[in-house]
């Protein structure tokens, strides 16, 4: 697919004529390297204290996708050169009415109108999939502009939600992490289960359960959001396990058997110092109980035990999105904006988190 110039209300005019947009595919390896490099470009320059994108992770995203999507990723370039990637997820199991979609153009390449040619191509394949919205992401300081938002409300997006992102810098070794770590007393009534990589067979109807309340616990603004069927948490684990990425997860019994809260931290393979807190959660009725007090210190500490990592651990993709940060900052990092444009397909840029991408870890 080839572009041409444009000419902006100005008077500006941006040769585009030279600028491809190229599916990208599972086995094209070429093709996934570039992506992966403007992923990590484009992180330093945007969000230099992030840790970097999992190269192992990002080369399995499209092989192992999110269950329940279907992904499909565009790479533009201008002369052979890959200048921009754009990003595009279907849900097909639940939410079918939404897609989510990502634009990065690199630092070296911004306003150009490379973005609107994406968002363009983007906007046309969720409509063909009979899709009503899109949804995307942007990010930005806490303090002061950043090019997303802008670009967001340019094309016509319309902020739904607002996350904000922060990290926790771990100690080290010694009696003040023995401290900071070890293990504290659960409410009576209560025991903490753990368990690392894929969920026993016996919690999984629990966890699909505790999943769940995280679409209707959790904020999530104006996002036209239903909730996801959890019963293929299986999936999700071997989708982990295939993108290389480690979880520990700690839950909290109640007397009847019954799991009432969890948290989790992913590990992807080629950031190991870095842990991404994904879902957390109490059950409405165990809350006040200083349950989340208790289950966070303990998976940190397993995480550790497990040799997974990490020296630091922030909210982050793939789960960032089901949820928010529940343990108190050491530092903010920044806020994440979500936009939507209902009957239309537009949105922001994004860079996953990966998701998000996340990362962070990643999407």
């Amino acid at each position: 697919m080839a572009s041409r110039a444009t000419t902006w209300r100005d008077g500006r005019v941006a040769d585009l004529t030279h600028l491809t947009l190229d599916a990208v595919s599972a086995d094209d390896d070429t093709a996934l390297h570039a992506w992966f490099e403007l992923e990590r470009d484009a992180g330093t320059h945007d969000v230099p204290g992030d840790p970097p994108p999992c190269r192992t992770a990002h080369r399995r995203s499209l092989a192992a996708p999110w269950p329940g999507t279907e992904p499909w990723v565009w790479l533009a370039r201008i002369d052979g050169e890959a200048v921009g990637v754009g990003t595009l997820e279907l849900p097909y199991l639940d939410n079918t009415d939404n897609a989510t979609g990502g634009i990065l153009v690199a630092p070296g390449h911004r306003r150009r109108g490379i973005g609107r040619r994406m968002l363009a191509l983007l906007s046309d394949e969720a409509r063909h999939a009979g899709r009503v919205r899109l949804i995307g992401e942007t990010w930005a300081p806490l303090v002061g502009p950043a090019p997303g938002p802008a670009f967001a409300a340019a094309v016509g997006a319309r902020e739904v939600l607002q996350d904000v992102r922060r990290r926790l810098r771990l100690p080290g070794d010694g009696e003040r992490a023995r401290a900071f770590l070890g293990a504290q007393p659960v409410a009576a009534g209560y025991d903490l289960v753990q368990w690392t990589d894929g969920t026993p067979a016996e919690r999984l109807d629990d966890m699909a359960r505790l999943s769940g309340r995280m679409y209707t616990d959790a904020p999530f603004g104006d996002l036209h959001l239903a909730p996801e069927g959890f019963d293929a948490r299986r999936a999700r684990d071997e989708m982990c396990r295939a993108r290389g990425i480690r979880v520990t997860v700690t839950a909290a019994r109640s007397t009847d058997g019954m799991l009432v809260a969890f948290t989790e931290i992913a590990v992807a393979a080629t950031v190991p110092w870095h842990g991404a807190n994904w879902d957390t959660l109490v059950q409405p009725e165990h809350r006040g109980r200083g349950l989340g007090l208790r289950v966070n210190p303990a998976n940190l500490a397993l995480t550790r035990h497990a040799r997974l990592g990490p020296a630091c651990s922030s909210p982050g993709a793939p789960g960032l999105r089901r949820g928010e940060p529940r343990r108190s900052p050491r530092r903010s990092r920044g806020r994440r904006r979500r936009a939507a444009a209902p009957g239309r397909a537009t949105g922001p840029t994004s860079t996953p988190a990966r998701r998000r991408s996340p990362a962070p870890a990643p999407r």
